[in-house]
């Protein structure tokens, strides 16, 4: 039974529990030898360790993704908690609980339900078939509502992406009202679809890491092509409707600098890009809140990604 989580650990703690590696570095020290470079995770968040002793032969005996038992004391370096490793063992899979390590939302049935009546009330004939040649593929369903959404910023937990897209339309509706411009069926459509390529990007298992796909293409362009197979397959699909709904998919990280090959150009496209990074920001704001307020502190640790950081008041 796991008795230590991420999230509860203090500095001076001595971690005697299990994890996932969800990395693992070997590196050369300035006196020529090795030292192992870590991070451990489960469902309560992560945390970067070090092992100075024994690091090479430590490395051989886990990979990436493996559930492992430490034996570390909690430090602190940067500003940061830091676990200094004595040990790391493989574990099998009847050693541990998977519930203990992957952080699934209590409500993800009810998103589903939720996330699918929306779908169900599309009602161009042509967005539906398309809807209805992803979701209706129970093997994709099923893949799209455990996989997350992000690595590490935004609904990055098993069942991230279904959050995620279900966050979004619910944002987009009342937008859909306010201004009648909004093609509503077009971007409800584009909301399933537009992150339908980190399914390949990324494997959504205990670690998760980007795939050889995810790393020389990314999700933008795997996406695109996973829709224009689809549209392919469905008997005189408007060629329009194709342009604007790959349009936004491609457009839909906002800039160039930002990996879309376009920027937005039609109103769907730019009401998607700003709720899909509403959202995500949002997201991954009030975590930053949740943890900081667990921790019993008012201001977040620095924050790299986004340069600053964040009063949980």
């Amino acid at each position: 039974m796991k008795n230590q989580y991420v999230n509860t650990l203090q500095e001076g703690d001595h971690v005697n529990d299990y994890f996932v590696a969800a990395r693992k570095d070997l590196r050369v020290k300035q006196d020529g030898g090795k030292f192992l470079g870590m991070v451990f995770k489960d469902k309560t968040g992560e945390i970067g360790a070090v092992m100075w002793n024994k690091a090479a032969d430590t490395a051989k005996l886990f990979e990436v993704g493996d559930v492992v038992h430490v034996r570390a004391l909690v430090s602190s370096y940067q500003g940061r908690l830091q676990l200094r490793v004595e040990q790391v063992l493989p574990l099998k899979e009847a050693d541990y609980s998977i519930d203990d390590l992957v952080n699934k939302p209590d409500d993800a049935k009810d998103v589903q339900k939720a996330f699918s009546t929306i779908l169900d009330s599309v009602k161009d004939p042509y967005c539906k078939a398309l809807i209805d040649a992803f979701w209706s593929d129970e093997t994709f369903q099923k893949v799209f509502v455990r996989a997350t959404a992000a690595k590490k910023w935004h609904h990055e937990y098993s069942g991230g992406l279904l959050y995620h897209c279900y966050e979004m339309a619910c944002i987009a509706e009342p937008l859909c009202a306010l201004y009648p411009e909004i093609n509503r069926d077009l971007l409800i459509t584009a909301i399933l679809l537009h992150d339908v390529g980190k399914l390949d990007e990324m494997n959504h298992d205990l670690a998760v890491e980007y795939t050889d796909a995810g790393k020389l293409l990314g999700h933008l362009h795997i996406g695109a092509e996973m829709v224009q197979r689809k549209i392919f397959a469905i008997p005189e699909f408007p060629e329009r409707l194709r342009l604007e709904l790959l349009h936004c998919i491609l457009s839909h990280h906002g800039e160039l600098i930002n990996g879309s090959p376009v920027v937005p150009k039609t109103i769907e496209a730019i009401v998607l890009h700003h709720i899909d990074n509403l959202d995500a920001q949002t997201a991954a704001f009030s975590r930053i809140i949740r943890e900081t307020r667990e921790k019993g502190a008012e201001w977040s640790e620095y924050l790299p990604l986004i340069d600053r950081v964040v009063w949980a008041k």
